[in-house]
């Protein structure tokens, strides 16, 4: 098997690693990147570095279920997010705010 130069690249320290990043990347239409960028990515722990892919997919997640119910049932949908935006839980709601509740539904739709 013929060795790879990720073989060796591997073993770098992360300094080294940067400056090889940065070369590499000087080779793609002469782009300079500092080498510090690289060792400050490259320093990053594991947590930080996946913490935005998971934010990235709960926000998803979230927007997908919000997105589902407001196709079922808009009005609904719509009320509950005005209780949620005005903090009037719907088990603990009044009439008079159900009143108004409805009325700004039908000032909306």
């Amino acid at each position: 098997m013929t060795k790879q130069f990720y073989d060796d690249f591997s073993k770098l320290p992360i300094a080294k690693m940067a400056q090889s990043i940065a070369d590499m990347t000087y080779l793609f239409n002469e782009t300079k990147v500092p080498t510090s960028h690289y060792k400050a990515q490259l320093s990053k722990g594991f947590e930080e570095m996946v913490e935005a892919s998971v934010s990235v997919s709960l926000v998803n997640t979230i927007f997908n279920t919000l997105q589902a119910l407001q196709k079922e049932s808009p009005k609904l949908f719509y009320q509950a997010m005005l209780c949620l935006d005005t903090k009037v839980k719907p088990s603990s709601i009044t009439p008079s705010q159900y009143q108004a509740m409805e009325f700004t539904w039908s000032q909306f739709e």
